[in-house]
């Protein structure tokens, strides 16, 4: 079938010469990827009215979704993601052009080069892209910070690095061939400040992001916060996890600090947005939406942060965002949900965004799957991301025991009932047994053991990463369960068998010196292994009864 794929897309590039170039349309992948939606692709394979489907540049919008008679239909939108606002677009910036026709700076950076601090500004060229050529300047082994986001709006609220806290990255990783702005563990806490002049519709604004999110769940021990606006006491914050580390989307304002939405957000290349009307905090994720009650005991919010919560504590300003961006988008007042719709449209087909993809990965586990240690989000559940297509969601957490693995399972609930072949990845244990969590080991084999079996009950085909040789105790534990059947996982990956290149924690190639964490080489090598179990279970769960 993908030869047939190849010709049909070739035909929607002719039909589609009205898109802009810049928008490339090229086809990469198979199955849903590369192909229209048909009549089949209905309710029964887990989509919904106003689902969008991607395919070589040109975008359908389900109107139905009935059984064997899906109509999908095509899309025909133009301009770009602010372009949806006009006017109320108060901010719009990123790592190409999101305003239509603009053209001039994009990014300030501070750079090293030959040793000494430069400041270099980064501009959208007159083909939409970013220039990215003065980052060739610099020092190898060093960063490029961002310090400056410039507004493509014209209304020159330009973001600026939290004082102290510039952390975010450009030109260490992209989205679907974007650079893209980085945040990650080892970037530490930090973002960018919002004009304090800048004020939104308490009641209506919208705030929305292209790109992806290195993780679904909380950071370092404190959720991230991806958006805050207000100040004061009214504020509104929307963040994921929560004290809970349950992987859900969560929002917080004057009424509810702490408000759960039945969203767990994908680390694919995606849309995520959050936009306030009618009382209501409407929030989604690629295809994916859920709503919660909203209530502002003031008429517009001033200020705030972006990828940071600076006026929140200790406890929330330690949280890292993981946004791997390539634009953001501030609207202060929207009352259309037709200008939300051009939004999503409009970044699905710049980002070459495949929200249609039903297969969907889960990883649980802790520091050493969410990314500590290693910066611009480059854990091993994003990198796996280069071998397929699939929706992915990493949950896992630094300082995550089994018993917080057990609680991501209602988030890995929420993904099975809008998936279709999916996989679960458990890496956990470690952290059970240092000091200050008193777990006991027979504990630690039970609760892997329930969250297996709960997996396997969701129709997750479910992998099992042996532990490492740090903790040579619980190694020999799991390695005994398995082989008794005790812990009935469907496969089972060992990167740290001898001889492999992971097997020695003293290897600082591809392990931290604390001979616990991996180094962004030694999160390659665990994406590398686990892959082919995850590849091969995406074949096998779709025959699960």
């Amino acid at each position: 079938m993908k030869q047939p794929y190849r010709v049909l897309c070739t035909l929607l590039v002719l039909y589609g010469s009205l898109l802009p170039a810049a928008y490339g349309q090229t086809c990469a992948g198979e199955g849903e990827a590369a192909r229209p939606p048909a009549q089949t692709d209905d309710a029964t394979k887990g989509y919904a009215v106003n689902d969008l489907w991607q395919a070589c540049g040109q975008v359908w919008r389900a109107a139905s979704v009935k059984a064997g008679a899906a109509d999908w239909q095509a899309v025909q939108a133009s301009g770009l993601p602010a372009d949806s606002f006009g006017a109320h677009t108060v901010f719009a910036g990123g790592t190409t052009r999101m305003v239509s026709g603009y053209t001039g700076h994009a990014l300030d950076v501070a750079l090293t080069v030959r040793g000494q601090p430069i400041s270099q500004t980064l501009d959208i060229t007159v083909d939409g892209q970013l220039d990215t050529a003065p980052l060739g300047a610099r020092d190898q082994g060093t960063f490029a910070v961002v310090t400056r986001v410039y507004d493509q709006s014209g209304h020159g609220n330009d973001l600026q690095a939290v004082p102290g806290k510039a952390v975010v990255h450009i030109g260490e990783t992209q989205v679907n061939g974007l650079p893209a702005l980085s945040w990650g563990e080892e970037n530490g806490p930090g973002g960018f400040v919002l004009p304090a002049h800048t004020h939104v519709d308490s009641g209506s604004f919208f705030f929305g992001t292209t790109g992806a999110y290195a993780s679904s769940n909380s950071g370092y021990a404190a959720y991230p916060v991806p958006l805050m606006l207000g100040q004061g006491g009214h504020e509104f914050k929307v963040y994921f996890g929560g004290y809970q580390l349950d992987g859900f989307v969560h929002v917080s304002d004057s009424a509810n600090p702490d408000q759960r939405l039945n969203l767990v957000v994908t680390n694919a290349p995606a849309t995520f947005s959050v936009w306030a009307q009618a009382a209501t905090y409407h929030v989604q994720s690629g295809n994916m939406r859920a709503a919660g009650r909203g209530r502002i005991d003031v008429p517009a919010l001033q200020g705030g942060y972006i990828g940071f919560n600076a006026d929140g504590g200790a406890w929330f300003s330690q949280g890292r965002n993981s946004g791997i961006w390539t634009g953001l988008v501030l609207a202060d007042h929207v009352n259309n949900a037709a200008a939300v719709e051009q939004f999503r449209v409009a970044s699905v087909r710049q980002g070459r965004q495949v929200p249609q993809i039903r297969n969907a990965l889960v990883v649980l586990g802790d520091s050493r799957s969410e990314g500590f240690r290693v910066a611009d989000g480059q854990n091993w559940p994003r990198l796996a991301q280069a071998y397929g297509q699939y929706q992915s969601y990493n949950l896992a957490v630094s300082g995550a025991t089994t018993r917080h693995l057990v609680g991501m399972l209602p988030a890995a609930a929420q993904v099975a009932a809008h998936s279709g072949n999916r996989v679960a990845v458990v890496f956990g244990g470690y952290n059970d047994h240092l000091d200050q969590n008193h777990i006991g080991y027979d504990e630690t084999l039970a609760n892997l053991h329930k969250i297996i079996q709960n997996l396997q009950a969701m129709k997750y085909y479910v992998v099992l990463v042996a532990e490492a040789p740090t903790d040579s105790v619980l190694r020999g534990k799991i390695m005994s369960a398995l082989a008794s059947g005790a812990l009935p996982a469907d496969a089972t990956v060992d990167p740290f068998a001898p001889g492999q290149v992971l097997s020695n924690p003293a290897n600082t190639q591809y392990w931290d010196k604390d001979f616990t964490h991996f180094t962004a080489q030694g999160q390659a090598e665990l994406a590398r292994q686990i892959w082919s179990s995850i590849r091969a279970g995406f074949a096998q769960s779709g025959h699960r009864e």
